[in-house]
């Protein structure tokens, strides 16, 4: 196993991802226009535009289908949302690890 420790940091740090829960107000970054607006005075027009072109979250709030966010669950729908995008980020990575390692170089 060429990358076992790697796979094992990657799980803990998702496992350890619910810990922003606990923390008072927001995680950095996470705002939204409300929170930017109170938090720095006005709404940037860039983020405005951005906002309108988005598009919508696969697990929005970190909340699965079926799995109601209240009390541990929200850890539970916290930590499923980690190890999906961590996959997908992984089997990204991979795939273009191996198009540039097999492709055609001219």
């Amino acid at each position: 196993m060429r990358y076992t420790r790697g796979w094992i940091a990657l799980i803990v740090l998702a496992i350890l991802t619910p810990i922003g829960i606990l923390v008072i107000g927001s995680a950095w970054g996470e705002w939204d226009l409300n929170s930017v607006t109170e938090i720095v005075g006005f709404a940037p027009d860039g983020m405005r535009n951005a906002q309108k072109k988005r598009p919508s979250a696969p697990f929005p709030e970190y909340e699965f289908p079926g799995l109601a966010a209240e009390g541990w669950r929200t850890g539970v729908g916290t930590i499923l949302s980690a190890l999906v995008g961590a996959g997908l980020t992984t089997a990204a990575a991979l795939s273009i690890g191996r198009l540039v390692k097999h492709g055609t170089h001219s």
